[in-house]
């Protein structure tokens, strides 16, 4: 599956291990743009037109590697998902009043430094969860987060389906020893309010605080992955009291079938740590993917369901939200790929909020997306 690597380069924002994409001393430009025709049809508002990120997330990163000798490197990553498809995101403002999307302001996606060596690797910023890596990315490196990839669908990288990393962050990653590796990410929790005598010029104030631990094993064709993520918002005022306390567990698995053929498979969970509420999540989600790849073409399929377990809840209590996913990509070269996706999602269990420009009622709970575009990857 050589082509597949290069579709890999659309996902370095999430998979880099390497702090240069060669591994070589020196500083990097790489990016992805991506752009074609969706039209999608999102729990009874239906929309169309030219548009980004149908394929994975545009984004330019600067990254840095210093060799300091004797095993020892030092490396920085820092990413800014960009939207040039409309000129409202060089301001900063949001995509459009159509659709929702980030501001795109600089610099709003992972940026971290950190140490390698014998020892493993130590770095601080805003990481990626390993939650997100072990999960969607392993599920299906291909499209990952993007389209008909299943993510914020069925699968997530956090317990409340909406974010893939935090604040103020340190991560640990072990060297590999007999196909194990070990990550850890931890986050303080800060309940500190802002005022007059304590500002945030000092660092981010009121946030819950988060605790990862992941273990990945990895031996020819076979990896598997096991991630336990927990968030405390205890004391945060912000935090909704009723569950101040949450955790996301996925267990993941890929198999390199040979001959083009790829499958993998995922378990999540996400708990409450405290008493239930109307509004509060306990899920629980199976998801299986396969892909096939012949010369430069590439076919995928996702499936999946999550059920809300928590009959309290007042939107999705002890429904089931199913999904399923069909995509194609074709490398015109190693840069550039064609890709047309199909997703379809009914959402009794409301993973999937509302947008805001389509007010909060749900005319039904079926989401549709079809997409056909092109990607670069440099």
């Amino acid at each position: 599956m050589k082509k597949s690597l290069i579709a890999l380069a659309a996902l370095a924002a999430t998979t880099a291990f390497a702090q240069t994409t060669d591994g070589k001393p020196g500083f990097q430009i790489t990016g992805v743009f991506n752009a074609g025709y969706v039209s999608q049809s999102y729990f009874g508002n239906k929309v169309s037109g030219f548009e980004q990120n149908g394929m994975g997330t545009s984004q330019l990163m600067f990254r840095g590697l210093e060799d300091l000798g004797g095993g020892l490197k030092a490396y920085f990553l820092h990413d800014t998902d960009i939207q040039f498809m409309t000129g409202a995101g060089d301001s900063g403002s949001m995509y459009s009043a159509t659709n929702a999307g980030r501001a795109g302001t600089f610099g709003n996606d992972q940026k971290y430094v950190g140490l390698s060596g014998g020892f493993g690797n130590v770095a601080f910023g805003t990481l990626n969860n390993q939650s997100l890596y072990q999960g969607a990315v392993l599920l299906n490196p291909i499209w990952g987060t993007s389209y008909s990839g299943g993510y914020g669908s069925v699968n997530c990288a956090d317990p409340t389906c909406s974010i893939v990393r935090y604040d103020n962050t340190i991560e640990y990653k072990s060297p590999v020893v007999g196909g194990f590796q070990a990550f850890v990410q931890k986050s303080n929790k800060q309940s500190k309010a802002i005022n007059t005598n304590y500002i945030q010029t000092l660092g981010a104030l009121n946030m819950p605080g988060m605790t990862e631990v992941a273990v990945k094993y990895s031996n020819g064709p076979l990896t598997v992955a096991y991630v336990d993520l927990a968030t405390d918002a205890t004391g945060v005022a912000t935090a909704a009291t009723a569950a101040v306390k949450r955790g996301l567990k996925t267990l993941s698995g890929a198999y390199d079938l040979g001959n083009g053929f790829r499958v993998a498979a995922m378990n999540q969970k996400v708990n409450a740590a405290t008493t239930l509420a109307t509004t509060t999540s306990d899920r629980t989600a199976n998801q299986v993917a396969a892909t096939y790849t012949w010369g430069p073409n590439t076919i995928g399929l996702d499936q999946g369901q999550s059920k809300e377990n928590n009959a309290a809840k007042t939107l999705g209590g002890g429904q089931t939200s199913k999904f399923t996913g069909v995509a194609y990509r074709y490398e015109l070269s190693k840069m550039t790929s064609l890709q047309a996706k199909w997703e379809s999602l009914d959402d009794k269990a409301y993973i999937v909020p509302m947008p805001t420009q389509f007010g909060a009622t749900r005319i039904d709970n079926k989401r549709t997306r079809s997409t056909l575009g092109m990607l670069m990857a440099f």
